[in-house]
């Protein structure tokens, strides 16, 4: 689709032409160029200012599941739902984030106000968004979490990567990140952080956003983020699965049947300084007006996923057919 705006007459036919030619024939830049009448790199230049100022829409041609989303929907009281083929073209990680961005494209706004968890499905997610397609985005962390031995994708990192995407016209936020040990000393430096207005505006905020992109994490060996951040608190993947945990949502530990998986040796772990809770997704899941969409795919995950269904920590769901159909399945 091509979209006129104010441009030099030549300037703009030129850009037309090429456009028409590139996209629609399936030329290459030099037989455009030969057609144009203009250089190689000129025909480049065209092409990308077309791309950049929006002249031109992408869509890519995913695989979708129609009767499996519509089942998900249905079945689970979601909002709307995404389901991408789990033997695509390419990584699944990959064609999730694909997907997951297509649909924040499609829902998201000038002017709104956008919260992150964590992961690598949502680093695909992050960057596959086109730049500058929104202008005046508020971003911000949905937790501060880090540890000391594992540098992961933390919401801080991701969305700095999301700001870049969208610059100049976007502001974005970070929460302190803080590695404690002990839930008196968590509970303390809350207080303190919290005492300072700044830092007290960007954690409401965050709570309070329109769209929420998070992952799912599964739990097992040598998983990263959640996993690695409880070991560093002393609780092993085999003793979370003791204590009924299939999965986690921006750090909070939840059973099969989605309850926050509230235990005294998980407290310092769950409790983050300054973290957007389980409940507070939960409660924008259920607003009309609030979109949290969380994505994650793959066989391993399913449990996890399942158990975040049942908690409703999210109204909008982006997975794969395999684990679709396998909910379907399990709750026909």
């Amino acid at each position: 689709m091509v979209k006129l705006i104010s441009q030099p007459a030549r300037e703009l036919r030129q850009m037309v032409r090429c456009l028409e030619l590139y996209y629609r024939q399936g030329r290459s830049q030099k037989d455009i160029a030969r057609a144009v009448g203009v250089s190689a790199a000129t025909v480049s230049r065209l092409l990308k200012r077309a791309f950049d100022d929006g002249f031109v829409r992408v869509e890519l041609d995913l695989p979708r599941r129609e009767e499996l989303e519509a089942g998900l929907i249905e079945r689970f009281g979601l909002r709307d739902a995404v389901v991408v083929a789990a033997g695509g073209r390419g990584d699944l990680k990959a064609e999730l984030g694909a997907a997951a961005a297509l649909y924040f494209e499609k829902i998201a706004a000038h002017g709104m106000r956008v919260g992150l968890s964590c992961g690598f499905t949502l680093y695909e997610t992050i960057r596959q968004l086109r730049e500058r397609r929104f202008r005046d985005l508020a971003l911000y962390p949905l937790s501060g979490e880090s540890t000391l031995k594992l540098v992961d994708l933390f919401p801080n990192t991701l969305v700095g990567m999301m700001a870049a995407k969208y610059r100049p016209h976007v502001t974005a936020y970070a929460l302190p990140v803080q590695h404690l040990l002990s839930l008196r000393e968590i509970e303390r430096e809350r207080r303190r952080l919290l005492r300072d207005p700044e830092i007290r505006m960007i954690y409401e905020a965050a709570q309070a956003v329109d769209i929420a992109l998070v992952g799912i994490g599964m739990i097992g060996e040598e998983t990263p983020g959640f996993c690695a951040l409880a070991e560093s608190y002393g609780v092993s993947v085999k003793r979370l699965g003791q204590l009924g945990v299939v999965g986690e949502i921006n750090y909070q530990p939840f059973d099969a049947a989605g309850r926050i998986v509230d235990r005294p040796e998980l407290r310092a772990l769950a409790r983050r300084i300054l973290s957007v809770e389980g409940g507070r997704l939960q409660a924008l899941s259920r607003r009309a007006d609030r979109h949290v969409v969380a994505v994650a795919g793959g066989r391993a995950k399913l449990d996890a996923v399942r158990g975040a269904l049942a908690g409703r920590f999210m109204n909008v769901l982006v997975t794969d057919d395999d684990v679709a159909a396998a909910l379907l399945r399990a709750r026909a």
